[in-house]
């Protein structure tokens, strides 16, 4: 994530328990805002609209929109978001950093084009009211934006703001809902929906003024001079749509398979496993977290120092050295991120089974939902691993991997779910991806000087556009 490392790790150079802790604080809200935001506001206004007696064939329609905008913004922004985070990093690196304003509106245009038009068409022909596809479409567009935003505010030094953004956001849309149901009496979907909309629109709004504010210079340039590494990395956008797919892929096949039912006529879902998903993924925040705070703030020194030693032109022994200091910590911080995230499991798993029962889960669910947080488990060491393979630009294996998930995950859901299963392919889908994906970072390791010294071509490739020779013009004029 641009940025964020560097400043984190100011904060935890500072002493004190207090400081490593707002540490954890900030990256957890720069790291996980939008989808613990939208996470935990469901679950509490799902137990809200049970509470006060709302139908449960609303509360499903309800369940049903949010869970298609959330599932569905995710996945469109992340056709670009990847690409466009190594595109701020470069930016950020050869300084051009009065295009990264524009680039964020035109990142943000382009989202909202592929992601829109497929949502109007879609809106357009399913026959749920009117009141409700409004409100449905605007959250969707609203989800969109804040996608867009997170990939700008990791390069941001206020985290304090950020995180007020997401608490504020969030205080607004659970006060719109509360007020709906005990104050008016309204229990109709679609002011619901509006409530929640509210919250996001000014989590969206408050963000964009802080980008704004950043990132603002006087120097205008295209929208869209993002795209001037579009040849360069295109390999970054297979990455990202297919990554997003693959960990949406056995929710896609269990609503088309047996455990599968229409939604208001116009959502296909399967609930009972839907939900059981909902909730497991929320074990893996702390992996989320502890990514950023443990392994970026430690692991990027003994990055920088290797490459250092291979630009400086460093004798073989210091490079040697760099290169078993920089493993030893990724062992390290690795080796703790699984331990604390497999604790976290292990509690999810004894909480689940004790708890869930009162919010209706029945012991099949729950069966479910023990299975899937330890797929949860795999696939968030996994996406730790990718994008360490990333730090050393290895898109081919990272696109590799990404593929073969979503390609285990997909075929093994498909064969499991006539069988009555609900979970289990994803767990084994994720568990072989992280041994391919260990066993690609360690192979990346043992050939890293290689990779560095050989495997380059002798001439850099110049990737040349109207975009590239815009930056370059405005560089020089500044």
């Amino acid at each position: 994530m641009a940025g964020i490392g560097f400043e984190l790790k100011k904060l935890f150079d500072k002493s004190g328990l207090v400081n490593k802790a707002r540490a954890f604080a900030y990256s957890s809200v720069v790291t996980i805002g939008p989808m613990l935001s939208c996470i935990v506001l469901v679950s509490i206004i799902q137990a809200l609209l049970l509470e006060t007696n709302v139908g449960f064939t609303d509360r499903e329609l309800f369940m049903a929109c949010v869970v298609y905008a959330f599932t569905f913004s995710y996945i469109v922004s992340n056709i670009m978001n990847l690409f466009v985070t190594r595109t701020v990093s470069d930016f950020l690196y050869l300084g051009y950093k009065h295009a990264l304003l524009p680039s964020f509106y035109g990142s943000l245009t382009v989202n909202a084009v592929i992601g829109g038009v497929p949502a109007l068409v879609f809106l357009a022909f399913v026959p749920i009211p009117l009141e409700v596809k409004a409100p449905l479409f605007l959250l969707y567009m609203l989800l969109l934006t804040i996608w867009s935003e997170t990939v700008f505010i990791s390069a941001m030094k206020n985290f304090r703001m950020i995180g007020y953004s997401f608490i504020i956001g969030a205080a607004v849309a659970l006060g719109g809902v509360l007020a709906l149901l005990y104050l008016a009496e309204i229990r109709s979907i679609p002011f619901i929906l509006g409530a929640v909309d509210l919250g996001f629109a000014v989590t969206a709004a408050m963000l964009l003024v802080q980008i704004e504010r950043f990132f603002r210079t006087d120097k205008a340039v295209s929208p869209f001079t993002f795209l001037a590494y579009i040849r360069k990395y295109p390999s970054l956008i297979a990455t990202g749509t297919i990554g997003a797919l693959g960990l949406y892929a056995h929710q896609f096949v269990q609503w088309f398979g047996p455990h599968g039912s229409m939604i208001g006529e116009s959502f296909r879902m399967a609930p009972a496993y839907d939900i059981a998903v909902f909730y497991a993924f929320l074990s893996v925040v702390p992996t989320m977290v502890m990514f950023v705070v443990a392994l970026e703030t430690a692991f990027y020194p003994k990055f920088r120092s290797y490459y250092q030693a291979v630009l400086e032109q460093g004798s073989i022994a210091d490079i040697e050295r760099a290169k078993k200091e920089m493993f030893q910590v990724v062992l390290q911080q690795l080796t703790m991120i699984m331990g604390i995230q497999l604790f976290f499991s292990i509690i999810s798993v004894a909480l689940g089974i004790r708890f869930l029962p009162y919010i209706g889960f029945t012991s099949a669910q729950i069966d479910t939902f023990n299975i899937l947080v330890m797929g949860f488990y795999a696939y968030m060491i996994t996406s730790v691993l990718l994008l360490l393979l990333l730090y050393f630009d290895d898109r081919k294996g990272t696109l590799v991997l990404q593929c073969a998930f979503l390609a285990f995950n997909t075929v093994l859901t498909g064969f499991s779910v006539y069988l009555g299963d609900m979970g289990f392919s994803f767990f084994i889908a994720a568990f072989v991806t992280l041994l391919l994906t260990i066993l690609r970072l360690v192979y990346l390791f043992r050939n890293l000087n290689y990779y560095t010294f050989s495997a380059q071509p002798l001439i850099a490739k110049e990737y040349d556009n109207k975009y590239t020779r815009i930056l370059k013009r405005s560089a020089q004029e500044l």
